[in-house]
């Protein structure tokens, strides 16, 4: 019997905008120099150099509290929620996001807020991230339902964004618990949103379509499979992205359609790339492929 295919990862923190918080506007030297010291969190946020990040977090409060800013302490709870949720440090994450919606509603924000709604899905994902299924789904379902009166309203790219995040994210709770139907529907409808907005990285485009495909492979949609392992293959070879495990995802489906020929010819490219690459998982998986195809001649 065929391994599974392999599921990429999925981002966590989707954070706000630094100046939809702050809205400073006629700016003094104090917060001039908290925005400088915000900015470099993010930056070493996206650096992935997480300690750093941290340690400039805490720097960043002392300021604002100094400040007595409390829309900029607001954003920094978000931020620093934001990076516990990415570095699944859940119980903190969980923690500070709830700390952040108490002071976005006790400033007059209501449930249908695009704010509280964001956060709750990140609440949701946590539940979801602890294996407390149940909760999660209520927390998806009621995000879901808040996000299409809110874009019926306003169909703008942020609130695409967070609701092809939330579809993803509920798709993969069905794939966690053996769902396949469902998350293959949330899955594919969240793709489509997130081809539709701008700011989207195309890494991530790649790694849904391949998630989309091990989906396909487990519901015996084999030619669908391969449909989604071939476009995130050709995403990915144009950003050079590390496409290893995804030859082996299109190698495995084309062993099952019997189509030895291509099946050794994808194996062959992950092979070759788990070797270079001194990925030795990648490298297994190939060699493993090899030894299906060897038993089917």
């Amino acid at each position: 019997m065929l391994p599974q295919q392999k599921i990429g990862s999925v981002p966590c923190a989707v954070g706000f905008s630094l100046f939809t918080w702050l809205g400073f506007y006629k700016k003094t030297s104090a917060e001039d120099e908290l925005i400088h010291t915000i900015k470099h969190c993010v930056l070493f946020i996206q650096r992935y150099d997480y300690i750093k990040a941290e340690q400039l977090l805490h720097v960043a409060l002392r300021q604002a509290q100094q400040m007595q800013h409390q829309l900029a302490i607001t954003y920094i709870y978000d931020v620093m929620a934001n990076l516990a949720l990415e570095r699944e440090h859940l119980d903190k994450a969980k923690d500070l996001f709830v700390a952040v919606t108490q002071r976005i509603m006790a400033d007059g924000a209501t449930e249908d807020d695009f704010r509280v709604v964001h956060i709750s899905t990140k609440l949701a994902r946590i539940s979801h991230l602890k294996k407390d299924y149940q909760t999660a789904q209520m927390g998806y379902e009621w995000c879901l339902e808040k996000l299409e009166k809110i874009i019926k309203s306003d169909p703008s790219e942020e609130k695409m964004k967070l609701f092809a995040l939330a579809e993803d994210w509920y798709g993969r709770l069905f794939l966690d618990t053996n769902q396949y139907e469902h998350a293959l529907k949330l899955m594919t409808d969240s793709l489509e949103k997130m081809q539709s907005v701008s700011d989207i990285e195309k890494e991530h485009i790649a790694t849904q379509m391949n998630d989309i495909g091990t989906v396909c492979d487990l519901l015996g949609k084999t030619d669908e499979s391969l449909h989604y392992f071939k476009e995130a293959i050709e995403i990915g070879k144009k950003l050079e992205m590390e496409l290893g495990t995804m030859y082996v995802n299109l190698g495995r489906a084309y062993i099952k359609k019997k189509i030895l020929s291509e099946a050794r010819k994808n194996c062959g490219l992950a092979l070759k790339i788990g070797v270079m690459s001194k990925n030795k998982d990648v490298k297994e998986e190939a060699e493993n492929c090899f030894q299906e195809i060897k038993r089917l001649n």
